[in-house]
């Protein structure tokens, strides 16, 4: 007699469960300190602009660039985030895998996948914020 657990099937149609991420980290730290800063819509100077508002599978609103932050207790949002803002956190979240060492969003600016440019080094302040809101230990 066997005692134990059988597994069931996963079906034709399985989709994995999404990672959660927190929505205001993104909001807060993700899109003004790196989305922003590294002008990941619009490019950086000498790229021949419009990166990731018009040459990617990734499209970034570039408003996010330059639209206020908005207000935060830290990484709590507080209010409501800029139109842009939402719309880029929506494009990303499609980037992000339970792994955060595998997700598109950190893999592809430290130069580990296909991308034109190494934006920031594995071991940056910015890869590790990456990390961070991926892990969820900004919470």
């Amino acid at each position: 007699m066997w005692f134990g657990c059988a597994t069931e099937p996963l079906g034709d149609n399985f989709v994995a469960p999404d990672p959660m991420i927190d929505e205001d980290f993104f909001y807060c730290r993700i899109q003004p300190e790196i989305i922003a800063t590294q002008r990941c819509s619009s490019g950086g100077s000498g790229e021949g602009g419009m990166c990731h508002s018009a040459r990617s599978a990734l499209r970034l609103a570039p408003e996010g660039e330059s639209d206020p932050p908005p207000a935060c207790d830290g990484n709590l949002l507080v209010g409501d985030p800029p139109a842009s803002y939402v719309e880029n956190y929506e494009r990303v979240r499609f980037t992000v895998r339970a792994d955060p060492f595998n997700s598109p969003f950190y893999r592809r600016p430290v130069g580990l996948d296909s991308h034109p440019r190494e934006i920031f080094s594995p071991a940056s302040a910015e890869a590790d914020l990456i990390v961070e809101w991926l892990t969820g230990s900004g919470m």
